[in-house]
């Protein structure tokens, strides 16, 4: 199984982070492993919304991530404890560099090397093929995105390592509620960025639709104005109607656009109400030939693992499960940033 959307800061076991937390010192508010445990446990009954999430949670894990030798184990452990899980063979692991320097301690590239290192020993250890994805940031000035994107070019593939591919692509994540996708300028700005990650080679993800704040609307644009060859959830699909819903739907099929669905997380943030919902939009998506595939986002801060997605969807499938999982299986491997 390949996972294409999953995050280093919500995808390490908090026993890991714990430890680097103690051998570097650092100064927080836990007193001991179980209340630092128990913070980093996301429960859809506490988290109010998807900006809620990513404010909770990301900016205890980016923070003690924030060095070279924190940020290098962190990788290795995503891909060793996916793999022993689910037995995920291809993974591509996403990550912003400015978030993890620890304001300025350390260098973007310094980084983005330890990352590196810590997936090539992994693909080493585990036969497990590896990517990176540098997010790009709604919640960081156009001028630090450009030196992510910068940065994306520089350490672009550097080679296939025992598995390892480097740089493979670019992302946009972050708050959503600004609604940033519906902004001329910014999205003028973050057009350019991305034309100069694809023509050095990169492919483009980006997180869209993920809620109502940017909804189909947000998702039209990033494809007409991006040319995206992913999209990062896409739910809000379900929502669109009119000549925007057919719009959508022509663009995503004609396009091959393909949809990178996290089920568990979208039920934790209150996008979705349940996993029946998230079962009807594959099927949805299978009816209009819109590629889809199923991923964790972050697996430890709720619980979860490949092929627990696939399990919780597959229930809802009923007896369509076989073959629409299948489906996402295969277009996973098609439309995987990783080289063969």
């Amino acid at each position: 199984m390949h996972d294409l959307h999953i995050h280093l800061g919500g995808a390490v076991p908090s026993s890991v982070l714990w430890e680097i937390l103690c051998d570097n010192g650092l100064r927080t508010e836990y007193v001991d492993f179980t209340s630092f445990h128990d913070s980093l446990t996301a429960r859809p009954h506490e988290v109010k919304s998807l900006d809620d999430f990513l404010g909770r949670y990301f900016q205890v894990t980016e923070e003690i991530q924030s060095s070279p030798s924190a940020a290098s184990v962190s990788a290795y452990q995503v891909v060793a404890k996916a793999y022993r899980r689910a037995q995920v063979r291809a993974l591509e692991l996403r990550f912003n560099p400015q978030k993890r320097m620890r304001h300025g301690l350390h260098t973007m590239d310094a980084i983005i090397l330890a990352v590196m290192q810590g997936l090539e020993r992994a693909s080493l250890h585990y036969g497990v093929a590896t990517g990176i994805i540098l997010s790009l940031g709604r919640d960081l000035s156009l001028e630090s995105n450009w030196l992510i994107i910068e940065a994306a070019i520089k350490w672009r593939s550097r080679g296939s390592l025992n598995g390892a591919n480097g740089v493979v692509g670019i992302d946009m994540a972050g708050p959503e509620s600004r609604s940033l996708e519906l902004s001329k300028p910014w999205m003028s700005e973050v057009s350019a960025m991305m034309e100069k990650a694809r023509d050095s080679g990169l492919k483009i993800t980006y997180h869209v639709g993920e809620s109502e704040a940017t909804g189909p609307k947000g998702m039209l644009n990033v494809i007409e104005s991006i040319r995206p060859d992913r999209i990062g959830h896409g739910i809000e699909l379900r929502n669109a109607k009119g000549k925007v819903k057919d719009a959508l739907v022509t663009r995503l099929r004609e396009n091959s656009i393909c949809l990178e669905l996290c089920p568990t997380v979208n039920l934790v943030t209150r996008v979705v109400p349940d996993y029946a919902c998230v079962a009807d939009f594959v099927k949805t998506l299978a009816k209009n030939e819109i590629p889809y595939c199923i991923n964790t986002d972050n697996p430890y801060l709720i619980h979860t693992n490949l092929r627990q997605e696939y399990e919780v969807v597959g229930k809802e499938l009923g007896d369509d499960a076989r073959p629409l999982l299948d489906l996402s299986r295969s277009h996973a491997k098609e439309h995987r940033f990783l080289r063969e």
